[in-house]
Order: C-alpha cells, then sequence, then structure tokens
C-alpha cells in the first residue's frame, strides 16, 4: 500500500516520505515539516488518533494539515478522527478521489499543487494500474501507448492490459514533457515504441509498434505535427 501510494503521489509530481512506524513518523513530521500527512489509523504500537494528537498538540507541527486513510469505517472513529483531521477516506480507495481530496486539502492550506518539473525523466516513475483483483506498480518506460475506455484508460505493455485510474487527459497533462505523445483522441503512445511511421490511402498515417502484437494505431491530423516533432520528422 505504500509503495502504491508513493507511486500515485509521485506521478503527480510530489515529494514523498514513507514510514511504517508512528514514532519514527513523528520525528519525520518535525524534521521535514511536509505540506500534507496521510496516516492511517491502525498501526503498531499507537493508533492513528494518538499520532494526529501529538502531530496537534506540538507547535511545530500543529498546522499540518491530516488526511486519514484507513479501512476503519466506524462512525464513531471517522467523526473523532474529523475533530483534528481534514478528512478521511475509507480503504479501498479510487485514485481520482484520493487526487481530488488531496487537491482540496492543498487548496485551502494555500499550498500549490506540484505540476511535473519540465524535463522531468519518466524513467522512476511507475504507474498503480489494475488487473482483475490486483493493482500493479508498472514503470512508465514498460508502457508501450494508453488507450481510451470511457473516462478511465487501459495502459497497454508488450504483452499485458492493465486498466487504470486515470483518463486520457488527465495522462497526457502528466506526461506531456516525457517521451509519450498523443496521437489521436483515444490514443497516447510511448515515443520510445513506435517502429515505423508509415502512410495508407484510405486510412492516412499509420503507426508500428515494437510490442508482441506489432499494433498498428492511427495518427489523426490534428495530431500529426506534435507526433512529428517528438519524432524529428
Amino acid at each position: 500500500m505504500l509503495k502504491m501510494l508513493e507511486a500515485i503521489l509521485m506521478l503527480d509530481g510530489f515529494e514523498v516520505c514513507l514510514c511504517n512506524d508512528p514514532e519514527d513518523a513523528l520525528q519525520l513530521a518535525h524534521d521535514e515539516l511536509p505540506d500534507l500527512i496521510l496516516l492511517d489509523m491502525m498501526m503498531p504500537g499507537k493508533s492513528g488518533l494518538d499520532v494526529m494528537m501529538e502531530v496537534r498538540g506540538t507547535e511545530a507541527t500543529r498546522n499540518i494539515p491530516i488526511l486519514f486513510l484507513s479501512a476503519v469505517g466506524d462512525e464513531a472513529v471517522v467523526v473523532k478522527a474529523l475533530k483534528g483531521a481534514d478528512d478521511y477516506v475509507i480503504k479501498p480507495f479510487k485514485t481520482l478521489e484520493l487526487e481530488a481530496r488531496i487537491d482540496k486539502i492543498l487548496e485551502r492550506a494555500a499550498k500549490p499543487v506540484p505540476e511535473l518539473k519540465a524535463g522531468k525523466s519518466t524513467k522512476t516513475q511507475r504507474l498503480p494500474v489494475q488487473r482483475g483483483d490486483e493493482t500493479f506498480l508498472v514503470p512508465l518506460v514498460e508502457i508501450c501507448y494508453f488507450e481510451a475506455s470511457g473516462k478511465y484508460s487501459y495502459a497497454h505493455t508488450r504483452s499485458k492490459r492493465f486498466l487504470t485510474g486515470y483518463s486520457l487527459g488527465q495522462l497526457e497533462e502528466r506526461l506531456r514533457d516525457g517521451t509519450f505523445v498523443r496521437i489521436h483522441r483515444s490514443y497516447i503512445v510511448n515515443a520510445d515504441f513506435i517502429r515505423k511511421v508509415t502512410r495508407d490511402k484510405s486510412k492516412g498515417t499509420l503507426i508500428v509498434l515494437a510490442d508482441d502484437k506489432e499494433t498498428t494505431l492511427k495518427v489523426s491530423e490534428s495530431h500529426l505535427p506534435v507526433m512529428k516533432e517528438k519524432l524529428g520528422l
């Protein structure tokens, strides 16, 4: 869960510190003074409520926003938590919902939501995706292309397809400074996987990817100039 959260937040441009010990977390909060603390309710040694009270009871950390992310959904516990926390999200959570709640908390605290820095490498980033009941953290460099599916999208690697928690538009915003390029209203492609570009009299410009199926995708005329620029054509 910690690694998945790290991947989600890093994809959004946040710097993330992970901690699975309450005492270490309190010291880390004091030393780093983070813009936001994501806190579970059930932890070894101390409960999330105990940690929240110590954060709020210390001068240096009392104003740090706290968001509970917990499987504990008991109404009495939630109400008690919200007396000192800024929000409470019950697990399992949806990625888009968590992002929206974090954005709202930071807006209230007048903390700007970070943008991915220009030129930031995607090689160290991973995307949380789902296949059945399992969540995988797939490195972006292994994703060949994204395909629109309603308000969400599918991520395709060389041989597998995963459901993401993002729309194609959201992915385009987050990946615009990397190797990914929008080629169609339904596709975003990793330029490193484009094997060749071809023309068809009836279909127009097509690209062939270096995946196991040699997937062929249509490039719309409106996105063609940007793709050519990305490929240096």
